[in-house]
Protein backbone atom coordinates (compact mmCIF):
# COMPACT_ATOMS: atom_id res chain seq x y z
CA UNK A 1 0.00 0.00 0.00
CA UNK A 2 1.57 3.55 -0.93
CA UNK A 3 0.88 6.17 1.54
CA UNK A 4 1.63 9.66 0.04
CA UNK A 5 2.70 11.83 3.38
CA UNK A 6 3.68 15.48 3.56
CA UNK A 7 4.40 18.57 5.88
CA UNK A 8 3.55 22.25 5.74
CA UNK A 9 3.67 25.14 8.30
CA UNK A 10 0.60 26.98 8.31
CA UNK A 11 1.66 30.08 9.02
CA UNK A 12 0.34 30.90 12.09
CA UNK A 13 -3.14 29.82 11.88
CA UNK A 14 -5.08 31.33 13.96
CA UNK A 15 -8.93 31.90 14.91
CA UNK A 16 -10.11 35.36 15.62
CA UNK A 17 -13.01 37.60 15.23
CA UNK A 18 -13.14 39.55 11.93
CA UNK A 19 -14.54 42.87 13.11
CA UNK A 20 -14.72 44.39 9.53
CA UNK A 21 -17.61 45.05 7.55
CA UNK A 22 -19.81 47.42 5.12
CA UNK A 23 -23.29 48.30 5.55
CA UNK A 24 -24.90 50.33 3.28
CA UNK A 25 -27.02 52.61 5.75
CA UNK A 26 -27.13 53.35 9.39
CA UNK A 27 -30.58 53.39 10.83
CA UNK A 28 -31.48 57.04 12.28
CA UNK A 29 -31.21 57.30 16.08
CA UNK A 30 -35.01 57.65 16.22
CA UNK A 31 -35.02 54.24 14.71
CA UNK A 32 -33.57 52.64 17.12
CA UNK A 33 -30.11 52.73 15.71
CA UNK A 34 -27.87 50.04 15.70
CA UNK A 35 -26.26 48.71 19.02
CA UNK A 36 -23.57 46.23 19.56
CA UNK A 37 -22.72 44.83 22.58
CA UNK A 38 -19.55 42.51 23.67
CA UNK A 39 -19.84 40.92 26.38
CA UNK A 40 -15.86 40.54 27.73
CA UNK A 41 -16.95 36.95 29.75
CA UNK A 42 -17.28 35.81 25.87
CA UNK A 43 -13.62 36.21 24.37
CA UNK A 44 -10.09 37.10 24.84
CA UNK A 45 -7.67 39.33 23.48
CA UNK A 46 -4.52 37.91 23.14
CA UNK A 47 -1.05 39.53 22.20
CA UNK A 48 2.48 37.90 21.89
CA UNK A 49 5.53 40.46 22.74
CA UNK A 50 3.08 43.70 22.33
CA UNK A 51 1.50 42.76 19.42
CA UNK A 52 -2.11 41.59 18.65
CA UNK A 53 -2.71 37.81 17.33
CA UNK A 54 -5.00 38.32 14.44
CA UNK A 55 -6.63 36.17 12.42
CA UNK A 56 -4.20 34.80 9.10
CA UNK A 57 -4.99 36.82 5.98
CA UNK A 58 -8.09 35.30 4.08
CA UNK A 59 -5.96 35.30 0.92
CA UNK A 60 -3.00 33.57 2.25
CA UNK A 61 -5.30 30.78 3.67
CA UNK A 62 -6.65 29.79 0.23
CA UNK A 63 -3.11 29.93 -1.19
CA UNK A 64 -2.32 27.45 1.32
CA UNK A 65 -5.87 25.22 0.61
CA UNK A 66 -5.01 25.24 -2.73
CA UNK A 67 -1.06 24.11 -2.87
CA UNK A 68 -2.45 21.43 -0.17
CA UNK A 69 -5.21 19.89 -2.10
CA UNK A 70 -4.19 20.69 -5.73
CA UNK A 71 -0.15 20.63 -5.80
CA UNK A 72 0.41 18.32 -2.84
CA UNK A 73 -2.57 15.90 -3.13
CA UNK A 74 -0.94 13.79 -0.13
CA UNK A 75 -2.72 11.25 2.08
CA UNK A 76 -1.19 12.53 5.17
CA UNK A 77 0.00 16.06 6.08
CA UNK A 78 1.84 16.91 9.18
CA UNK A 79 1.16 20.39 10.31
CA UNK A 80 2.59 23.59 11.68
CA UNK A 81 2.05 26.91 13.77
CA UNK A 82 -1.71 25.72 14.46
CA UNK A 83 -3.39 27.14 17.31
CA UNK A 84 -5.99 24.21 18.52
CA UNK A 85 -7.32 21.70 16.77
CA UNK A 86 -11.13 23.64 16.83
CA UNK A 87 -9.51 25.75 14.04
CA UNK A 88 -7.84 22.94 12.38
CA UNK A 89 -10.92 21.47 11.90
CA UNK A 90 -12.43 24.28 10.59
CA UNK A 91 -9.72 25.00 7.96
CA UNK A 92 -10.28 21.34 7.05
CA UNK A 93 -13.56 22.13 6.49
CA UNK A 94 -14.38 25.28 4.97
CA UNK A 95 -10.96 25.45 2.67
CA UNK A 96 -10.10 21.72 2.32
CA UNK A 97 -13.66 20.67 1.63
CA UNK A 98 -13.64 18.07 4.21
CA UNK A 99 -10.31 16.41 2.66
CA UNK A 100 -9.06 14.63 5.57
CA UNK A 101 -11.78 13.30 8.07
CA UNK A 102 -9.38 12.00 10.78
CA UNK A 103 -7.50 14.85 12.91
CA UNK A 104 -5.12 14.87 15.34
CA UNK A 105 -3.50 17.74 17.51
CA UNK A 106 -1.92 17.96 21.02
CA UNK A 107 -2.04 21.29 22.99
CA UNK A 108 2.17 22.39 23.32
CA UNK A 109 4.10 24.39 25.53
CA UNK A 110 4.69 27.65 22.60
CA UNK A 111 3.89 30.86 24.51
CA UNK A 112 1.96 32.12 21.03
CA UNK A 113 0.13 28.69 21.24
CA UNK A 114 1.20 27.50 18.40
CA UNK A 115 0.67 23.80 17.82
CA UNK A 116 1.91 20.69 15.53
CA UNK A 117 -1.14 18.51 14.30
CA UNK A 118 -2.29 15.37 11.31
CA UNK A 119 -4.57 15.66 9.39
CA UNK A 120 -5.49 12.10 7.44
CA UNK A 121 -7.84 10.59 5.33
CA UNK A 122 -6.37 7.34 6.32
CA UNK A 123 -7.51 6.19 10.32
CA UNK A 124 -5.81 7.66 12.98
CA UNK A 125 -4.46 4.86 16.05
CA UNK A 126 -2.74 6.26 18.98
CA UNK A 127 -1.61 9.52 19.53
CA UNK A 128 1.32 10.45 22.21
CA UNK A 129 2.44 13.65 23.00
CA UNK A 130 6.30 14.60 24.16
CA UNK A 131 6.08 17.69 25.19
CA UNK A 132 7.40 17.08 28.93
CA UNK A 133 10.32 15.39 28.02
CA UNK A 134 13.54 17.39 29.39
CA UNK A 135 17.29 17.26 27.86
CA UNK A 136 19.69 16.54 30.26
CA UNK A 137 21.56 19.99 30.09
CA UNK A 138 18.42 21.61 31.20
CA UNK A 139 16.47 19.14 33.12
CA UNK A 140 14.06 21.81 34.65
CA UNK A 141 13.20 23.13 31.17
CA UNK A 142 10.48 21.29 29.02
CA UNK A 143 13.08 20.96 25.66
CA UNK A 144 10.00 21.32 23.30
CA UNK A 145 8.67 24.77 22.31
CA UNK A 146 5.86 23.07 20.65
CA UNK A 147 6.02 19.29 20.73
CA UNK A 148 7.36 16.02 19.10
CA UNK A 149 3.61 14.63 18.43
CA UNK A 150 3.92 10.52 17.37
CA UNK A 151 0.85 9.61 15.83
CA UNK A 152 -0.25 6.20 14.40
CA UNK A 153 -1.83 5.71 11.13
CA UNK A 154 -3.52 2.64 10.60
CA UNK A 155 -5.34 0.83 7.19
CA UNK A 156 -9.29 0.66 6.74
CA UNK A 157 -8.88 -2.50 9.21
CA UNK A 158 -7.10 -0.69 11.74
CA UNK A 159 -4.18 -2.29 11.38
CA UNK A 160 -1.00 -0.10 11.94
CA UNK A 161 0.82 1.05 8.66
CA UNK A 162 3.65 3.09 10.26
CA UNK A 163 3.80 6.12 12.68
CA UNK A 164 4.53 9.59 12.13
CA UNK A 165 6.26 11.88 14.25
CA UNK A 166 5.93 15.69 14.09
CA UNK A 167 7.68 18.21 15.23
CA UNK A 168 8.59 21.87 15.11
CA UNK A 169 12.42 22.82 16.07
CA UNK A 170 13.12 26.17 17.27
CA UNK A 171 13.51 29.23 15.00
CA UNK A 172 16.40 31.57 14.04
CA UNK A 173 14.25 34.69 15.37
CA UNK A 174 16.27 36.84 17.96
CA UNK A 175 13.94 39.22 19.88
CA UNK A 176 14.49 42.80 19.15
CA UNK A 177 16.34 43.98 22.27
CA UNK A 178 18.61 40.98 22.86
CA UNK A 179 22.39 40.76 21.95
CA UNK A 180 22.17 39.04 18.14
CA UNK A 181 25.22 37.09 18.37
CA UNK A 182 24.30 35.51 21.96
CA UNK A 183 20.62 35.17 21.00
CA UNK A 184 21.90 32.79 17.61
CA UNK A 185 23.72 30.68 20.06
CA UNK A 186 21.42 30.12 22.63
CA UNK A 187 18.53 29.55 19.18
CA UNK A 188 21.26 27.16 18.08
CA UNK A 189 21.44 25.00 21.39
CA UNK A 190 17.73 25.09 21.97
CA UNK A 191 17.62 23.62 18.35
CA UNK A 192 20.44 21.32 19.05
CA UNK A 193 18.93 19.76 21.97
CA UNK A 194 15.19 19.68 20.40
CA UNK A 195 17.01 17.50 18.15
CA UNK A 196 18.72 14.51 19.62
CA UNK A 197 16.03 14.78 21.93
CA UNK A 198 14.11 13.68 18.88
CA UNK A 199 16.68 11.46 18.37
CA UNK A 200 16.75 9.49 21.34
CA UNK A 201 12.61 9.71 21.40
CA UNK A 202 12.35 7.47 18.87
CA UNK A 203 15.40 4.97 19.24
CA UNK A 204 13.14 4.24 22.48
CA UNK A 205 10.05 3.92 20.77
CA UNK A 206 10.82 1.97 17.43
CA UNK A 207 12.72 -1.11 16.62
CA UNK A 208 15.42 -1.24 14.32
CA UNK A 209 12.69 -2.72 11.51
CA UNK A 210 9.93 -0.13 12.48
CA UNK A 211 7.80 1.58 10.30
CA UNK A 212 7.85 5.46 10.62
CA UNK A 213 8.62 8.53 9.78
CA UNK A 214 10.09 12.22 11.25
CA UNK A 215 8.89 15.43 9.49
CA UNK A 216 8.41 18.78 10.42
CA UNK A 217 9.81 22.17 10.33
CA UNK A 218 13.38 21.63 11.28
CA UNK A 219 14.20 25.34 10.79
CA UNK A 220 17.43 24.40 9.56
Amino acid sequence: MIVKVGTFNLNNLFSRFNFQANINQVPESDSGGITIAFDEGQFAVRAFMGRLIKEKDADDTAEIARRIVHVMEVDVLAVQEVEHIEILKRFNQEHLNGLYPHIALVEGNDQRLIDVGVLSKLPIGKIVSHQTAVHPEDPNTRVFGRDLLQVEILDSNRNKLFTLYNTHLKSHYVPFGQDPVQGAINANNRRRRQAEMVSEIISKMERPNSRFVLVGDMND
